[in-house]
């Protein structure tokens, strides 16, 4: 049984919006690079959230924060390649 978390609705829609800007191909090695440093972005994003009321940016910053968030955007973004 496969539960869809509400995050992986959100990380589906950037793989789509990443593939129709021609970006895919770019993000999938970016995101082996995230995978080991994204918890540390992630805090400068905490950091200067209280700054921008913008829920794609604590959505990003939670994505940073679990690795098969950014496991799962480099799955889509594989598939729609083939």
């Amino acid at each position: 049984m496969n539960q869809e978390k509400p995050l992986d609705k959100e990380v589906l829609q950037w793989a789509r919006t990443l593939r129709q800007q021609g970006l895919g191909d770019f993000f999938i090695p970016i995101l082996d690079i995230l995978q080991v440093w994204g918890f540390l972005g992630s805090q400068l994003l905490w950091m200067f959230a209280p700054f921008f009321n913008n829920h794609s940016l604590t959505l990003i910053a939670e994505a940073l924060e679990q690795p098969e968030t950014l496991q799962l955007l480099q799955q889509y973004l594989m598939e729609g390649e083939s």
